[in-house]
Order: C-alpha cells, then structure tokens, then sequence
C-alpha cells in the first residue's frame, strides 16, 4: 500500500468517526432538549384530568383533592397511592355542557425482571362536571384513586 492509499485510508477512517461523533451528539441533544409532555389547557377537561394525573402519580394529593368535586374531597377517606409507575395517554374525550367524558390509554409499569419490565395497558374514563365555570372530576380510574368511596 502507497503513502498516499495509507494516508487515504487514514483520513476515511477519521472523517467516518467524526460523522458517528457527530450523530450521536445531535441524538444526545434531541433527547435531552425534548422535555416532558405538553401541558393542556387548565381550563379544559382534558387539562384538568392531565393535572390530576401528575398530582397523584407526584404524591401530591392535595393537590389532586382540587380537581375532585367539592362533595366528594370533602368527605374523601384517602387511600395510599401506588408507588407504581404509569403513564396516561389522551385517547379522546366527549364535551357536553356541563359534563365531559376523557377516555385514555393508562400504560402501568411493575417492577423488573430477567426479561424486562412488566406492563399493563388499559383504556380507562374520567368522568367530569362542570361547577361554577370549572371542569371537576366526578369519576376518576382506580389506578388514579385518591378517596376510598367512588372510586376518586
């Protein structure tokens, strides 16, 4: 092999690891630049039952008590949160005047395994009424139940 094919060589090799370099730095980037989930509208049933899924997934449960009917966290007779980890997807929701129905994916993760993480998927609904202009929470899914009584 000549000087020059060596130095060639050389050269190809250095400009393909700059290339693989160079991609794995702008996939770093694009993952780390992503951010989390886009926040809905607060005002919207979709917000609302968005919100309340952070609060209790985040532990927080007076917050989530402010997205459930007043009647309802009033007289709530709270439940220990799961410490599994979930995740909500929006599926489809129905407004009507003064009640909205939100369908969503709930994807639960238990634990770990030789194989991999266990998960469970289901669709479930959160049921909300409209009070004095604000979309509150009637009916919420178990894995998201904060009150003993209804299901909240």
């Amino acid at each position: 092999m000549s000087d020059a094919d060596s130095r060639r060589t050389r050269l190809t090799l250095i400009a393909l690891a700059a290339g693989i370099g160079l991609v794995v730095v702008i996939a770093l980037i694009a993952v780390l630049a992503r951010g989390g989930p886009t926040q809905l509208d607060a005002a919207t049933p979709e917000g609302v039952v968005q919100r309340y899924s952070q609060a209790v997934v985040d532990g927080d449960v007076p917050a989530a008590l402010s997205y459930l009917l007043p009647e309802v966290a009033d007289s709530c007779e709270r439940v220990p949160l799961g410490t599994d980890d979930r995740r909500v997807t929006l599926v489809e929701s129905t407004v009507r005047d003064d009640s909205a129905t939100v369908h969503v994916l709930v994807v639960t993760v238990y634990g770990s395994g030789p194989l991999g993480a266990s998960e469970y998927e289901s669709e479930e609904v959160f049921e909300l009424v409209r009070a004095n202009g604000d979309w509150l929470i009637e009916m919420a899914p178990w894995q998201f139940a904060v009150c003993a009584e209804s299901g909240l």
